[in-house]
Order: C-alpha cells, then structure tokens, then sequence
C-alpha cells in the first residue's frame, strides 16, 4: 500500500474465510467440500497446506517461509477437562496439542488471538487476557481487568466479536470497538490495565475480520479507520474527530471475513486500483 488502494478477486476459493495476515502471507479455511487450512500468497496463488483442524481462535507468528512460523489455534473449553492449545509448523503433518486447566467460566471461551513480541495475546468472549508462550509451552491468564470493549453477558459476546478489531502495532496490542461510536484500548503490561485512548497516536488502521493492518507515516490519513467492505468508496471513520467521511455512516458492525487488507508486492503492475481511491 503504497498512496493507492488495488483490488484482488478469488474466484476459485469457494466458501473461504480469511483468519489472520502476516508479512505477506494470509492463513486461509475452506469449509466447503473438501475442507482445508492452508496459507495463501495472495499474489502469486501459492498455497501451502496444513493438516485441517477445528479452531475457536487462530493465529500465526511469522512469514510461513521462516522457521519461526507457528500456527496456534485455541479450542472450546469445558470447566471439567480443561481446554485446549494446538500448534503446527508449515510442512508437520499433525497438530501438537497441550491441555490446561480451566477454573473460571469467563475464561472458557476465546474469541481474538494476536502474536506479539513472541507470545500469542487472547481474548476470552468476556475480555479476560490469556498469554501463550510458545517457547515454554505455558499459558498464564493475566491479572488484567476485562478489557471494556468486551461484553459481560456471555449470552451477547458471540455478537460483540464481529464489532471488535484486535491488533499489532511494533508490540503494542490494541482493541476498537467499532460499535457506533468507535473507542480504542491500548494495553498496558506494566500497569496491567486496558488504556482507553481518543485516538491511535498517528496510526491508520486498515479495518477488517479478523485481522487487521496498522501503519504509521500517512500524515493525511492519521488516527483512521478503513473498513475493508467500503474500501471502493472512499469511506473512512476519523477517530480524533469522531467523524465519518460520508454523510451515511459505514456499516461497520460487521466486518467480512472474506476480505482482507494485504501489503502489494513491490512491482503493482497486475493489480486493478479502485478508481479515485487514495490513502
């Protein structure tokens, strides 16, 4: 993304779902027949496939052509047996798997996922933080308070989730909730504490389920949001001003997860722009 917005169409991807991105790489589900988990270069059409596997969240921590790269997908959990935590390597035929303990209802259900300076960051459906080291193979839930952005009422989560963004940004994870008026949550490890912020510090957020970009640098496009579903338009939500950019607002409350926001190659020249559309 280089000052114009370009367009890619997967026409021969079915009933997909784009889960997460990552330096150039999007991990992709196909639930229709036959089902498959595999990265996509969305440039080039590669695909590399994993052994398929049911996920609540899922996320990814590097490039799948590093050796760093690790899928991590959380399970539902029960308060009895405890829930579970798979990893898997591009290439590894079969999923490895540690079980922990559950002795909280509010911590049986993880909704978002996102890497971070070498741990994987979860959000439970009630907004409790759960921390995975993967080196260690530990998991910890945090003493932070439930980020606000998240709802109580377990019975309203599920459709809460489809309004949040969870996000990176240079080891910084952030929350939006995009609910009407959009509010911003920046955690704070050493304070241990959800830091509700009235704008992104410069950031542009490039808005879309369930992964998101963020990027630094675009002076004129500072401390918004473009949601991916409105892109052709032109639409952004400013969150200084709290403004949008049209007299209509976006509807941002549900964000599609068959599309997604992507870095373009460094040579542009086979991709379609959307016409007027510049960032």
């Amino acid at each position: 993304m280089r000052g114009q917005i370009y367009k890619q169409d997967f026409p021969d991807l079915g009933c997909h779902e784009f889960l997460c991105y990552k330096d150039g790489w999007l991990l992709t589900s196909k639930r229709d027949f036959p089902v498959s988990l595999f990265f996509l270069d969305p440039f080039t059409r590669e695909r590399v496939y994993l052994p398929w596997k049911d996920y609540q969240c899922i996320a990814f921590s590097a490039a799948r052509t590093l050796a760093s790269c690790l899928v991590v997908s959380i399970l539902s959990a029960n308060i009895w047996s405890g829930f579970k935590i798979k990893t898997c390597r591009p290439g590894e035929t079969k999923w490895t798997s540690h079980r922990y303990p559950t002795n909280r209802p509010g911590h049986l259900e993880w909704s978002k996922c996102v890497f971070s300076n070498g741990m994987f960051y979860c959000l439970s459906t009630c907004g409790h933080l759960g921390v995975f080291d993967p080196t260690r193979a530990a998991w910890n839930i945090l003493p932070v308070k439930p980020c606000p952005a998240f709802l109580s009422q377990t019975g309203l989560a599920r459709l809460r989730e489809t309004r949040l963004l969870v996000m990176e940004h240079e080891g910084d994870v952030y929350v939006i909730s995009t609910s009407k008026k959009a509010s911003v949550f920046k955690l704070d490890l050493k304070r241990k504490v959800w830091e509700e912020k009235r704008e992104l510090g410069g950031l542009t957020v490039f808005a879309s389920q369930p992964t998101s970009l963020t990027r630094a640098g675009l002076l004129r496009e500072r401390n918004r949001i473009y949601p991916s579903h409105e892109a052709h338009k032109g639409v952004y939500y400013n969150l200084a001003d709290d403004k949008y950019s049209s007299h209509r607002p976006p509807v941002m409350n549900y964000l599609s997860d068959r599309i997604a926001w992507v870095d373009p190659p460094l040579n542009e020249a086979n991709l379609s722009p959307y016409d007027g559309i510049n960032y």
